[in-house]
């Protein structure tokens, strides 16, 4: 019988088509959003509403989850408020979960079960990067779809883990780690517990702890050793390893893929170099033990392409963990030879790296952890390169740059080689990467006064360009909203302008406020609000409400001049903004107070033209770039100083 859908059959833009389930977080919609793609949508409990408190820690948690790349993982879209409940919008996957499968068909063996180890591990290890905690990693959790397994609700969790009920505040019950029932502290060595429970049910369709009843399952869970029983010889030990009720004896998630794809060191696609020490390691003879025994998953499974056109093999020497808010993480990124225009922050292939581009027409790549370039300039661009992205194509690690000789080029970062978007009539000063439904699009601001979509597949201009300033375009920001894929653009006129990327069309008037040129403009969420933060040559920061399309609060002032670059985080729950001057600074600013954060960050010898935002060791910074011809990454903490 149908589940009726009293009140429910719209959501923000959403059509709600069919019932996928309720649990103690809330209730799975299938649904579309406005440009016709298949979604999940989550709506949560009306009781889990009426905390503002509790609703703010849920959309915090949710941005930072939309933050982990998409590779084995279900996308996070959109977050909102629909009748005073939270819901939370993701990519819908075809297929069934694995615990349904293995009830079903029995369970998993040969080499569908070696890529159902290597695809979750993946994911995990990418969850894990983006510095979110699954928590209740599960049968139930992975989607076996057309393209692969999936993880699903990574991240939520933790949101919800002061409201929902006892059972869902340690996981489940079986795939749970102990230290998810005896403490409050979970960290990442919890999901790799879960995991490997979960390979346990795969490989055998029961758990390796039982029990009759709830407290029969966690007596088992804290006080008894795993039944292993039919798991096979290839992934028993490294099961056997992840199950250890030390947390701190576990595998990483990055060990753990290194041992699934056969030792050591990883041959991915992208950037690539020896991997990082992690965090938590089993000794290297122990390892090595179990990577002999997992060798043989390597010659089943394709997982990985060609190893990478460059490499660096240099040690790992530089953290930021202990380093204070607002100092220096090793030494600045030296190399370029004119000013550093652009900046992105990235992890490929378990390297968290910075992209620059400078006055110098190349782009260059930067291991975060060591200071240190890898391999050669990215050299194409006959003018200026002014602006710097970082994504993924199908798999594969890409870089985006945008540059005063009229073109933007994509650099295939695994292969090597470059394509041109060209069309743009003027300098083009900034790119943004983002998804318009099933394509992977760029899009670019530009001195000719439009913003131009492009297929990155392809390389083809998407529709007609986004026209509407009255003078250069010098910024531009893609995210989502209520399922509608939007631009956020900035120019010369003193205008910010918001536009649907699905119709090309400008939403509702420009937004004013700004005395002068607009110089950047970021999206990000405050509290479930979509929002612009923008910086301008008034020297101000200021913060729109993309869905009504107006200014929130009173602008941020305090840089001494030309406020040139602005990005988004979320500090252990606080939205913030960071910001580049002219003044030689980087500031961060409280989103929710408009307070500036501590002190500015002083290191630069001259003009701040850029900044960007990213996790290095699972703890935050940011990367600036200067006229001094230098990027510097600060700490972002913690711990965080209080609001000024």
């Amino acid at each position: 019988m149908s589940r009726p859908q009293p009140e429910l059959g719209q959501i923000s833009g959403y059509r709600l088509t069919g019932f996928l389930g309720e649990g103690g977080q809330g209730t799975v919609y299938r649904g579309l959003s406005p440009s016709g793609d298949e979604v999940t949508i989550k709506v949560l409990h009306a009781r889990m509403s009426e905390d503002a408190e509790e609703r703010r820690r849920f959309f915090r948690q949710v941005d930072l989850a939309r933050r982990v790349a998409p590779f084995c993982t279900a996308r996070v879209l959109d977050m909102g408020m629909h009748e005073d409940r939270p819901y939370i919008v993701s990519e819908y996957v075809r297929g069934e979960s694995l615990d349904r499968v293995v009830r079903q068909e029995g369970p998993r063996t040969g080499g569908g079960l070696d890529r159902l180890a290597i695809a979750t591990a993946t994911a995990l290890a990418a969850i894990h990067r983006a510095g979110v905690v699954h928590r209740d990693f599960k049968p139930a959790n992975v989607i076996l779809g057309p393209e692969g397994p999936v993880v699903i609700d990574f991240g939520i969790s933790r949101a919800l883990d002061h409201a929902v009920t006892q059972s869902g505040a340690f996981g489940t019950p079986g795939y749970t780690a102990p230290e998810q029932v005896s403490s409050d502290q979970i960290g990442p060595a919890a999901d790799v517990f879960s995991w490997a429970a979960t390979m346990v049910y795969a490989a055998t369709g029961r758990r390796p702890f039982a029990g009759a009843t709830v407290p029969a399952v966690l007596h088992a869970l804290l006080y008894e050793e795993p039944d292993l029983t039919g798991v096979p010889e290839s992934l028993s030990p490294l099961v056997s390893a992840c199950l250890d009720k030390d947390p701190e004896r576990r595998l990483a998630a990055d060990d753990l893929v290194r041992a699934l794809t056969g030792g050591d060191t990883l041959p991915a696609a992208g950037l690539t170099e020896p991997p990082p020490e992690p965090k938590r390691r089993v000794p290297r003879s122990a390892l090595a033990a179990v990577a002999a025994a997992v060798a043989a998953v390597v010659l089943a499974v394709a997982m990985w392409p060609e190893p990478a056109v460059v490499r660096d093999p240099g040690p790992v020497r530089t953290t930021a963990q202990g380093t204070p808010f607002g100092k220096e993480i090793g030494k600045p990124l030296s190399g370029h030879t004119n000013d550093v225009r652009a900046v992105a922050v990235g992890t490929l292939d378990g390297v968290p790296v910075t992209l620059t581009g400078s006055d110098d027409e190349t782009a260059r790549v930067w291991n975060l952890r060591t200071s240190q370039p890898i391999g050669q300039p990215l050299a194409g661009h006959t003018e200026w390169v002014r602006g710097a992205a970082l994504d993924q194509l199908d798999g594969v690690p890409i870089a985006v740059t945008a540059g005063d000789d009229d073109t933007a080029r994509v650099w295939d970062l695994a292969k090597g080689g470059s394509r041109t978007l060209a069309g743009h009539e003027g300098d083009v000063k900034g790119v943004a990467t983002g998804r318009i439904g099933g394509t992977h699009a760029a899009v670019t601001a530009s001195a000719d006064g439009t913003a131009r979509v492009w297929d990155l597949r392809t390389g083809e201009q998407l529709g007609t360009p986004l026209a509407g300033h009255q003078g250069a375009v010098w910024a531009v920001a893609v995210g989502q909203v209520g399922g509608t894929p939007l631009a956020v653009t900035a120019g010369d006129d003193a205008t910010v302008r918001v536009w649907d990327l699905n119709s090309r069309k400008q939403l509702g008037a420009p937004m004013t406020g700004h005395s002068g040129w607009v110089r950047s403009v970021a999206i990000g969420n405050l509290d479930g609000t979509p929002v612009a933060v923008t910086g301008g040559e008034d020297m101000t920061v200021r913060v729109w409400d993309l869905g009504a399309r107006k200014q929130l609060g009173a602008p941020m002032a305090g840089h001494s001049g030309w406020v040139w670059s602005v990005a988004i985080a979320n500090l252990d729950g606080t939205p913030v903004a960071v910001t580049g001057g002219e003044d030689t600074t980087v500031r961060v600013w409280d989103l929710g107070t408009r307070k500036q954060l501590g002190t500015p960050f002083t290191g630069h010898a001259d003009c701040v033209w850029s900044v960007a935002i990213g996790l290095l060791d699972g703890r935050p910074i940011a990367v600036s770039g200067s006229r001094d011809q230098t990027a510097h990454a600060w700490s972002l903490g913690p711990p965080y100083p209080a609001g000024g």
